[in-house]
Parts: structure tokens; sequence; C-alpha cells
């Protein structure tokens, strides 16, 4: 009897403390539950607060949007309150056609589909502004659709024409009287009785050598303008790459030798490029001519050329070994007038501006790369004329 009763009192010891457990299991799983409840709640409302955002810069942006359908009649399934102030209001459902109205814009929409094509930008004229519209398909959703922006740039492209015609105009009054007063230096350091006194004669010097950079600031400032505007003619054409390389640094041999520096050359002898032989000579005589300048006493610059990995375009690099350039000049040392150390440059700040659009009238790429103690490359691309074998 008392083993019975034993094995009663162990068996309801063990129900009780199975009970226990189960009961604690129960209380940390119902806390891990509540944890993960208020987890999920905090993730919603931050998702919450991110589409919000997002629905209130879309709502506040200044660039029409538009989504739409990637195919048939490309229907509009959202129009931002830019695009309605643009294109009229109850645009949802409707064909982007009817509503556009616009051939280029519409021809813009049916171009793009497959993920290969990437996006598409194009400046169009609609209903008499210029807008620059941009096309993306976003095929990773459960329901392709395709983004439309359009960025009002009319007020943009009136002031950089009217910055084209004053920098026009302002060349065009000062090429007579910097003429002038290059004559009169020239005829008075050429007349050796007209200037008796050295500290005279080394005055004349001074003005003749600014006046000769004013000549080169106004010719570079007109030649940008033109540049920019379309309207100095780029004449791409199955050009040796070799010839325009020896062109642009034969005129600079003789500075480089003044400094005890050498010039390599690394470029295969047949290599064609589709290229305007002055524009592209003026691009690399103007980076050569940089690399002399900075680059030191003895100094190197290595000038190399390859076939990029598809096989289209050609890569030229100059490098030489003079003073690196920091990281945060890098980006912004093509733009017009900027230069990363004022107190060593005595040239006009244009070089890499125009040299920046030539590259992009040819279809091609510049930029640079610097590191502390290796020197400077400036790198760019030419589209190649024929296939090269590998």
């Amino acid at each position: 009897m008392d083993y019975v009763l034993g094995g009663l009192v162990l068996l309801i010891i063990g129900i009780v403390s199975g009970l226990f457990y189960a009961r604690t299991e129960v209380y940390f799983l119902n806390k891990r539950i509540s944890q993960l409840t208020d987890d999920k709640k905090a993730l919603q409302d931050k998702l919450d607060q991110a589409s919000h955002l997002r629905d209130q810069l879309i709502s506040i942006s200044k660039d029409a949007i538009l989504v739409c359908q990637p195919e048939g009649e490309h229907r509009i399934l959202f129009a931002n309150p830019a695009a309605e102030k643009l294109l009229g209001y109850g645009l949802l459902n409707k064909p982007v056609t009817s509503v556009t109205q616009n051939d280029d814009l519409n021809m813009l929409l049916t171009e793009i589909y497959s993920p290969e094509d990437g996006d598409i930008e194009q400046l169009l004229d609609f209903k008499g502004r210029m807008l620059r519209a941009r096309v993306t398909t976003l095929l990773e959703l459960e329901k392709p659709v395709q983004v439309l922006t359009m960025r009002d740039e009319t007020e943009f492209i009136r002031l950089m024409r009217a910055r084209r015609e004053m920098v026009a105009n302002i060349s065009h009054e000062l090429r007579t009287p910097i003429t002038a007063i290059s004559l009169i230096a020239d005829t008075l350091l050429g007349d050796e009785t007209a200037i008796k006194k050295s500290k005279n004669r080394k005055m004349v010097k001074n003005i003749k050598r600014q006046i000769d950079h004013l000549a080169q600031l106004v010719q570079e400032m007109r030649d940008l303008s033109l540049i920019e505007s379309g309207q100095m003619p780029v004449k791409l054409m199955p050009t040796p790459l070799l010839p325009i390389i020896q062109a642009s640094i034969d005129p600079l041999l003789s500075l480089s030798e003044d400094k005890q520096q050498t010039i390599s050359v690394g470029v295969p002898e047949d290599c064609l490029v589709l290229a305007d032989f002055q524009q592209a000579q003026r691009v690399i005589k103007n980076i050569v001519h940089n690399a002399i300048k900075f680059a030191p006493v003895g100094g190197s610059i290595k000038i190399n050329a390859q076939v990029n990995d598809n096989h289209e375009e050609m890569v030229i690099s100059i490098w030489n070994n003079g003073p690196s350039i920091s990281q945060e000049h890098l980006p912004r040392i093509f733009e017009r007038f900027y230069q990363a150390d004022r107190a060593r440059s005595d040239g006009t700040g244009l070089g890499l501006a125009i040299a920046r659009h030539i590259i992009l009238s040819h279809g091609g790429r510049i930029w640079a790369a610097s590191e502390a103690g290796d020197g400077t490359t400036f790198f760019f691309t030419l589209p190649l004329a024929e296939d090269i074998p590998v």
C-alpha cells in the first residue's frame, strides 16, 4: 500500500511539475509573441512613416512624375500634383498619348521596356517649354511599370543661352584692344632705341606676358561657349591615334627638356579611333602641358592607351609623377575656372573644362585619379573606328 501511495505522490508531483514547466513555457512563449508583435508594430510604424515621407516628397516635387503601364496604351496609374499642373487633372487610367499629345514624348515611352535598355533621357519641346524627360522601367515589381519624370529646364536653358551670348559679346569687344596693346608691346620690345632703360623694358615684357594671358583667356572663353552651344562642329572620322598624340606633344618637347623630363608613349601603331584630329589633339596637348607644369624637374610623363573590356572604346591615360590632387578636388577639376592649387597655377582655368566638353562631344568619358605619393593620371575614352584583334 505504501508503494502505491508513494507512486501516486510521485505521479502527482510529476504532473504538477509538468504543468508548472508547461505554464512557464507558455509564459515565455506569450512574452516572445508579445515582443514580436511590438517589433512588428514598430517596423510597421517605420514603414508607414517612410511611405508617408515618400508620398510627401513626390507630392511637393516640382518634377512631373507619371507611373504608367509599360505596354499597350501606357495608361496612367499615378500622377503627382506637378504632373497634373503640367498635363491637366483627371489623368488616372488615361492613355499617355491622349494626355501629352507629343510625338517625341510618346516615342520615348514606347522605346524602352527590356532591362538592358536602362533609362532613356531626352530634352524635348513641350508646348513651348523645354522639358528633360526621363523614362525608367521597373521590372522588379509584381507588375512592371514605367516611371516618367519631366523637369522644366526652360529657365535654365534661357540663362545658359544668355551667359553664352554675354561671353561671346565680351570676347568680341575685348579682342580689338587686346590686339592693339599686344602690337604696341611687340613694337616697343623690337625697337632697342624706344626703351633704353632695362627697368622699362622689363615692365613692357610684363605687359606683353599679361596681355598674352588675357588673349588666351578670351579665346578659351569664346571656344568653350561655342563648344557648349554646339556651334563648334566636331568632324568625327577614323583617325590613327598615334599621330594625334605625336602632334600634341611635339610643340611641348622644349618645355619638358627645360625641366629634364621624359615623355614616354605606349600606344599601338595600328589603333584607329573615331575622332576629330584637331579637337582630340587639343585635349591631349592641354593635359600633357599641365603634366609638364606640375611634374618635378627630372620627372616622368607616360601616355598609354588600351582597348576597354567591351572592345568599343580606347582608353587613353596620361600619368605624371607630380604632386597628387586631393580627393576633395578631383570631382571638380573639370569645372570652368576651378583650380586645385591656385598658388601654383598660371593657367586660365578653362583648359580641362574645354577638354571635358570635347570628349563628351566624341561620345567619350573623361576623369582623373590621384593617390598620395603616386602622382596623377588623367583618363579619357574615344570610340574605336573598327574592331581591334584581342
